[in-house]
């Protein structure tokens, strides 16, 4: 299918809620929303039932259908993956675009993907270095704490020993010629020896000992295949590395107090354990199935991440959390020019999903033709989500043009769509006993309870959903930085 990729080319009109307007052809224009505010981003906020989804969601939704965009969908409600291929089936997209990654393998095909793997083994700068496989342990862990209510800020000492202790797992994995997997890190960690002298006892032992010792503990094997390769190339780089890794394993590692051994373990099992078993060891382990990797939504592929939070908990975060940062960046490593395809990352109910690593993707989105929509209820659920952080909130809204404010009974959001808004000068008449004396007041341009009172769809809206919507820069057919638009349900 073709797609639209000028920047200036209008992706939808928004109309002016008031009924009975009509505007000129010349005020029609003003109300036009372009790929070029796309790319800048889009947060949707609305109460329960205020009709965000099935309102401005669902509208910009088919648009991007309709203008051919690939992207990747993430799945907060039990019904989201439903509600795309209602959206597929309205829009002129090929049903064939929809690609649905879901953990119903009767009714869907068994794909998998492995994210170790993926990036152990992708091409281009960077591809195979360890320590992006670092980081996205450690990313996944602080989104695995956040989901228990733990608190991003007290947990740094044991962070950095995990991923110290990661990271020589990793890399001997790495230097002894092996998949990268979480259940083979878990086993190396488990038979780390922990008594004796072991790296003084591996340094001294002839070559039939060391064999001997590494049939019945595989990191002893790993390390010994380590030597082998290494003997074999010659690179001063992976001796250094295989040297730090020995030592960490064979004598840091032991020597450590049991106490924060201990913590470093459960830390990482915490991490481990939902990819040894179940849902992620399922479908995010093995080969990569090539239907799912990130570089097919370049080609206009849809993915749907079936594994919604409501249904799988803290294992349907990490899968769609996990998926969405590789996806994030291998769309900012792809190469863009004019007449690149635009792709999308829709996140309903995003509250589940925010992250400091969402925060700074947003900042190089629009350069990278990455569209991103958020939608929840209320910016407190990203407070929440995120520690309490407002600054790290304000940067996210900051970096998302296009704001689209349903109906709303959160008073802090209500408060935030007014000042977004902003305030304006409006007349103001002073009257006393003996004159009346004319000034200026500031006021704001449209009031926080005002958004109490947007229309929510349904019959007696007879279907149509208000909101207030501004892009950044833009001034809308009413001379105004906002309009009450409104959209109409199905």
């Amino acid at each position: 299918m073709n797609y639209i990729s000028d920047l200036d080319a209008p992706l939808h009109t928004f109309e002016v809620a008031k009924p009975g307007v009509k505007l000129s052809e010349e005020d029609r224009k003003k109300n036009e929303w372009t790929l070029r505010d796309a790319v800048r981003g889009v947060q949707i906020f609305g109460g329960i039932g205020s009709g965000k989804s099935s309102g401005s969601g669902r509208t910009l939704a088919l648009k991007y259908l309709n203008a051919g965009f690939g992207g990747i969908v993430l799945c907060g409600k039990v019904d989201e993956r439903e509600t795309w291929e209602r959206y597929f089936k309205e829009s002129r997209r090929p049903y064939s675009d929809l690609v649905v990654f879901s953990p119903d393998t009767n009714m869907y095909p068994q794909y998998r993907f492995n994210p170790l793997e993926y990036e152990q083994l992708r091409s281009g700068v960077g591809g195979g270095n360890t320590r992006n496989i670092i980081n996205l342990f450690t990313s996944l862990a602080k989104l695995g704490g956040r989901a228990h209510g733990e608190s991003v800020s007290d947990s740094g000492f044991w962070e950095r020993a995990m991923r110290r202790c990661i990271q020589s797992v990793v890399n001997l994995l790495d230097l002894a010629g092996e998949a990268i997997t979480v259940p083979e890190i878990a086993r190396v960690i488990q038979y780390t020896p922990l008594t004796g002298t072991p790296l003084a006892d591996y340094k001294k032992m002839n070559l039939r000992e060391l064999e001997a010792w590494g049939s019945q503990n595989p990191t002893i094997a790993y390390l010994n295949q380590a030597y082998r390769l290494l003997a074999q190339s010659s690179d001063a780089a992976k001796e250094q590395t295989l040297d730090v890794v020995t030592h960490y394993l064979l004598s840091e590692f032991s020597s450590l107090a049991p106490e924060t051994r201990s913590s470093i373990l459960e830390h990482f099992y915490a991490l481990a354990d939902p990819f040894r078993s179940g849902l992620l060891a399922k479908h995010f382990s093995g080969q990569s199935s090539r239907e799912i990797l990130p570089e097919r939504t370049f080609e206009g592929k849809v993915i749907v991440l079936d594994f919604s939070v409501k249904e799988h908990l803290d294992s349907g975060i990490y899968a769609q959390a996990m998926y969405q940062r590789i996806w994030q960046q291998a769309v900012e490593r792809r190469p863009v020019n004019a007449t690149t395809r635009p792709v999308f990352m829709w996140v309903d109910e995003s509250q589940y999903f925010v992250s400091q690593e969402l925060v700074m993707f947003q900042t190089t989105a629009r350069s990278a033709r990455a569209l991103t929509v958020l939608l929840t209820q209320s910016v407190s659920n990203y407070y929440a989500a995120l520690g309490g952080k407002k600054e790290l909130v304000h940067s996210l809204l900051g970096n998302l043009a296009t704001k689209i404010f349903h109906n709303q009974q959160d008073p802090e959001t209500n408060e935030l769509a007014a000042n977004t808004i902003g305030k304006t000068y409006v007349p103001k008449a002073t009257t006393t006993d003996k004159s009346v004396s004319l000034g200026e007041e500031l006021q704001y341009q449209y009031l926080p309870m005002n958004f109490t009172m947007l229309r929510t769809g349904g019959g007696h809206n007879e279907n149509i959903v208000d909101a207030a919507i501004m892009t950044a820069g833009k001034r809308w057919s009413n001379g105004k930085n906002f309009m009450i638009t409104r959209f109409e349900q199905p």
